[in-house]
């Protein structure tokens, strides 16, 4: 109580306490992940919004962003380097590569860790890698280096090969392998 008698104390007579100055708004900072150099690479920082029906636009009035991390195929993509097409192409090959790479997996009905059907997990299996099969041997063998490198693995084309001055050869090789490949798949 002394404490509070002693500041009343300091101040002038005819002083008054007053409100603090209107300021902006600002918004919530919202969730972007980690920020450390190694976690922030490949991220991208992109609008969230809903897709407006009547116009197909993004509508982000309340100007919320979050990231994501984008792979090289779309990263390419979004530059021009390969065709929607390639992208399509790429993508098909890679989804059923990395499928072969999952765990056996279970209907939801069959959780336990027994099934009546032990030999269901091999059946799925095969059929992950007759899926990749069937597109793998789409691919050139003149091919194979550069998709190996920029598509079934998250590098680029130096590592097929093409590194500094010859870097633009191996993005111009890659569109075309894509390309040829797409043709193949009958995209």
């Amino acid at each position: 109580m002394a404490a509070a008698k002693a500041k009343k104390r300091k101040k002038r007579e005819g002083q008054r306490y007053s409100a603090q100055a209107a300021q902006d708004v600002s918004l919530a900072r919202w969730d972007q992940g980690a920020a450390g150099p190694a976690n922030r690479r490949g991220l991208v920082t992109e609008d969230r919004g809903d897709i407006d029906p009547e116009t197909g636009k993004a509508v982000n009035p309340n100007g919320v962003k979050g990231a994501r991390r984008m792979d090289m195929l779309e990263y390419w993509h979004r530059r021009g380097t390969i065709t929607t097409a390639g992208f399509n192409a790429g993508e098909k090959l890679r989804n059923a590569y990395e499928a072969t790479q999952r765990g056996k997996s279970w209907p939801e009905s069959e959780r336990v860790q027994s099934s009546s059907k032990p030999d269901q997990a091999v059946a799925i299996h095969i059929d992950r890698v007759s899926d990749y099969h069937a597109y793998a041997k789409l691919v050139h063998r003149d091919d194979q280096r550069i998709i190996d490198a920029c598509v079934l693995s998250p590098h680029t084309p130096a590592a097929a090969g093409y590194k500094r001055e010859a870097y633009q050869d191996g993005l111009r090789h890659l569109r075309d392998a894509l390309e040829r490949l797409a043709k193949r798949m009958g995209s």
